[in-house]
């Protein structure tokens, strides 16, 4: 729809700028009326000589449409507001029939009668922010300040919001909201639908703190779904299949980088932008800066001599930032999905994710009786509640296999007391 103050339309052959509209109402001749019907406005020729020619209406007060070299027809409707001439514009002909802009007028003229400024209230409109718009402010002023998360961030947002991104964001409402928290966690899950609502919440809380927008936050007051902690380990019996999988692996960057996923420990958005000048070969470290955790905590992650060997391995003349090097607009390798898969189907081990690697490394340090504070210092983790609900699991886990071990001894002596006892002989 055309704005106030500059019409463009657009021919087959070029763009036509349009005068503005104070040219439009410069000696503007209201005597050239004609009775508005589909008829006679299609049959309106494109005005020779001149830029364009008004023709109001014979029927409705201040009425008319606007016809272009170009050949576009454009209805407005113009009347005095606190004794400023005032132009609205109300829409495209044919798109815009005849009838339905007799009756946008009479209303333009009903909200000025009672007070209103349909002018003003359109300016206003469109001064405001869309999503998008907003988004874009999020980022620069907020996200980037961590370099890790706002290409995630950015992802996550042209995926669930793209649809979006020209919303004025007064008219993003609660239920919109709701109904694409639902939709998103019927197509994508509980977790993702969660995530999702999390970003856009954020975006409107620091909008409204920023002024670019009066209104309430749209994603408060929503429930989130319910999440079901995941849990899955390696399993001591996969552990044989997994790793000759691994072996058997013929992508080189896969294999070294599942094998550094399994032996760090990391994150695998960590592994994956894992920068040469954060690895000291010589004091055996990775220094990850903070800006690149999820905690925002810096970690200084001691390296064995495999894991050395597996780095220098890879260290190439033509490899100057990233460990792992991809042709994308990161610069670095990203998730390899496919591979991960090949590598399951050949392991036969289902339902396991490439995150669950750091979780089975945690579950084999508890395992070989690590103290959990050793743990949450090796994983980075900011809370010893995510460290321990990980040593939990793998203490009870022991502790079972401890009391079935106790059971059998105490069936044993029960048997062996049995056998023993002269009465127990006698009787048989």
């Amino acid at each position: 729809m055309p704005r106030s103050g500059l019409l463009e339309t657009q021919d087959k052959q070029a763009l036509v700028k349009c005068p503005t509209l104070s040219e439009i109402t410069k000696n503007m001749d209201e005597n050239n009326r004609i009775n508005f019907t589909k008829k006679t406005i299609e049959g309106l020729e494109p005005p020779s000589g001149k830029q364009q020619e008004r023709y109001y209406d014979s029927k409705t007060r201040g009425l008319f449409i606007l016809v272009t070299t170009a050949g576009a027809k454009t209805f407005y409707v113009r009347r005095k507001v606190k004794g400023r001439s005032e132009l609205y514009v109300l829409g495209r002909f044919p798109e815009l029939t005849v009838e339905k802009a007799r009756a946008k007028a009479g209303a333009f003229h009903s909200a000025v009668t009672d007070g209103k400024n349909l002018v003003e209230a359109r300016r206003a409109e469109r001064a405001e922010h869309t999503l998008g718009e907003l988004f874009d402010e999020y980022m620069e002023r907020h996200l980037k300040k961590s370099r890790k998360t706002w290409k995630v961030l950015e992802d996550n947002f042209n995926r669930y919001f793209g649809h979006w991104k020209n919303h004025r964001l007064s008219a993003i409402t609660r239920v919109d909201v709701e109904k694409l928290h639902h939709s998103i966690g019927q197509s994508r899950g509980r977790y993702a639908a969660n995530r999702a609502l999390d970003l856009l919440r954020a975006m409107f809380n620091k909008g409204i703190r920023w002024q670019l927008h009066k209104g309430d936050n749209p994603a408060v007051g929503i429930s989130e779904f319910t999440e079901q902690p995941r849990d899955r380990v390696l399993q001591p019996e996969e552990v044989e299949r997994f790793f000759r999988a691994i072996d058997e692996e013929v992508d080189p960057d896969f294999k070294d980088f599942i094998t550094l996923c399994l032996l760090t420990g990391q994150r695998k958005s960590n592994v994956l932008s894992m920068r040469w000048c954060d690895i000291d070969f010589k004091g055996h470290h990775w220094n990850i800066p903070g800006e690149e955790m999820k905690n925002n905590q810096s970690l200084t992650l001691a390296l064995s001599q495999p894991e050395i060997d597996l780095l220098k391995s890879r260290k190439k003349p033509n490899r100057k930032e990233f460990v792992f090097p991809g042709d994308g607009r990161t610069g670095h390798y990203v998730e390899p999905k496919r591979a991960w898969a090949r590598l399951l189907k050949r392991a036969g081990i289902a339902d396991l994710h490439i995150h669950d690697l750091r979780r089975s490394l945690a579950s084999f340090m508890a395992n070989s009786g690590a103290d959990v504070s050793l743990i949450k210092s090796a994983l980075n983790h900011k809370d010893i509640k995510t460290t321990l609900s990980v040593y939990v699991r793998t203490a009870r886990s022991a502790e079972l296999s401890a009391r079935e071990k106790a059971h059998s001894l105490m069936k044993e002596l029960a048997k062996a007391s049995d056998d023993s006892d002269p009465a127990s002989t006698e009787q048989n």
